[in-house]
């Protein structure tokens, strides 16, 4: 893939830099520098060199990057503009009279672009804040509407991984795009690691820095080390920095279609489409996940899948080793079910201690309850593994076949009833953030000196079934005395 690009590709981003304001001086010595020099290999990318700094790059898988001159000359390079293989505009940056970002927008993977303004707030746990919104319409920097907001960041020399106040209000993804443009700049200035530095160290955080930082060691024990003590910064507001160093490692993007956005670092990593996104497995255990086949010529084949204990439940998509879209796959049809298609009790109970062995006991009063008021069933669901209606949270019914098939394959009691653990572990982390918001939000509800009383008297024994109904639940159900039958 790594080759210069072609012509109609630099062209196109040229162009794009036109109708961004970039000063016409500026363009007119990018021009120049192509009409006049050659492109460099090394280190598997193309650069562009003028006086002594690099002013264009085209990396391994194609992204093509514009660069200021340094200042001062000795300093790290100053990025102007990221476009993909195709010339689609990844990120802008501006800069004030001084030379200093001022503010940057980036494409985050549904194609929407995300604006950052350095400094322009601030808040009460850390300080000085710059602001991310979203931006109205493709070209030029008009912020339609703030989001939130994070500790301010030098960009100039990134010392550290900020805190981010209220995720949930960016886009999906966009946490991930505002880390790598971080570690983009960690890699221009030759960054080794950095810290986060937070009130936040959750395990969301952690999974999401690996998709553009590496840190060396065994994942586990660096997820522990990471989110010790989490609960308690989180509460104090306490900021802390985490034991663990990350090298940045970003990845790059590309837009095969007006909705999909496909993610590259060592192959094909992460894909967007039409809302859903797939991991591959060695990134994040996710039900929509990345498979990796092999073709008769060795080269790998990326089937975005939607998956249950390890085995596909649906095909969606075909990429090959560049990220581009080989095929679309129907949707199969689903299957039908004979029998009480509603979840018992039992089951609320079984899901109930699993969701709580993996939540904080500040929630465990109210997570019975919240489970009580759900309606949870098994039906046909598009694409997903559940959807949720009001109080109604339908499972895609094609999981019991895929359990059942599993079971039918055992080849011995234990095994079975190991399959059925893994069944029931892998349903509880699917629906448990649904329970954990909604237990959550019922806290936030009460009055604040309600909200004393619940936290004095908070749960320390985990919800939901003893070990001893835990066991005969799972033997039941590893038995299929606990699911509907399948109708073929």
């Amino acid at each position: 893939m790594t080759s210069p690009p072609p012509a109609a590709v630099l062209e196109l981003a040229l162009q794009t830099l036109e109708a961004e304001l970039v000063e016409p001086e500026r363009l007119a010595s990018f021009r120049t520098v192509l009409n006049t020099t050659e492109p460099v290999a090394e280190a598997n990318r193309f650069r562009w060199y003028a006086n002594g700094q690099v002013c264009l790059e085209r990396s391994a898988h194609g992204t093509l990057t514009f660069f200021l001159p340094a200042i001062p000359a000795s300093s790290a390079l100053r990025r102007l503009g990221t476009f993909d293989r195709q010339g689609r505009l990844l990120s802008l940056f501006f800069y004030a009279a001084d030379g200093l970002v001022q503010r940057f927008k980036v494409r985050n993977m549904d194609g929407h672009f995300l604006g950052v303004v350095r400094g322009a707030a601030s808040h009460l746990g850390w300080g000085g804040s710059d602001v991310i919104g979203a931006l109205a319409g493709e070209g030029g920097f008009e912020l339609d509407r703030t989001l939130t907001f994070f500790r301010s960041v030098p960009y100039e020399d990134v010392e550290t991984l900020p805190p981010l106040d209220a995720p949930m209000n960016l886009p999906s993804g966009g946490g991930a795009t505002i880390l790598n443009v971080l570690a983009r700049l960690g890699q221009d200035q030759k960054k080794q690691a950095l810290r986060y530095y937070g009130p936040y160290p959750s395990d969301q955080l952690f999974f999401t820095l690996r998709e553009s930082f590496i840190c060396g060691g065994e994942v586990g024990a660096n997820r522990e080390r990471f989110t010790q003590g989490a609960e308690e910064a989180a509460l104090h507001m306490t900021m802390v920095e985490t034991a663990v160093d990350w090298r940045p490692a970003p990845h790059e993007r590309f837009y095969p279609g007006a909705h999909t956005c496909v993610q590259l670092r060592n192959g094909v990593e992460k894909v967007y489409d039409h809302g859903h996104t797939y991991y591959r497995a060695d990134l994040v255990a996710e039900a929509h996940r990345l498979r990796v086949l092999q073709t008769e010529e060795g080269q790998p084949r990326y089937i975005a899948s939607l998956t249950i204990l390890g085995q596909a439940l649906e095909d969606h998509l075909i990429l090959d080793e560049h990220g581009e879209i080989l095929e679309r796959l129907p949707q199969p049809v689903q299957p039908s079910l004979r029998g009480d298609p509603i979840l018992s009790p039992d089951w609320k109970a079984a899901l109930v201690r699993l969701i709580a062995a993996e939540s904080t006991t500040l929630l465990h009063t109210a997570l019975w309850p919240v489970t009580d008021e759900l309606t949870i069933l098994w039906g046909r669901v598009h694409k997903e593994l559940w959807a949720l209606s009001g109080n109604e949270l339908v499972l895609h019914a094609g999981m019991i076949a895929v359990h059942q098939d599993m079971q039918s394959r055992a080849n011995s009691a234990a095994e079975k009833i190991l399959i059925a653990s893994r069944f029931l572990s892998e349903l509880a982390r699917l629906i448990g953030p649904v329970i954990r918001s909604r237990a959550q939000a019922q806290l936030a509800s009460l009055s604040p000196a309600d909200q004393n009383v619940a936290l004095l008297f908070a749960a320390s024994d985990t919800p939901g079934l003893s070990d001893n109904e835990l066991r005969a639940f799972l033997t039941s159900l590893a038995q299929g005395e606990e699911l509907p039958l399948i109708v073929e």
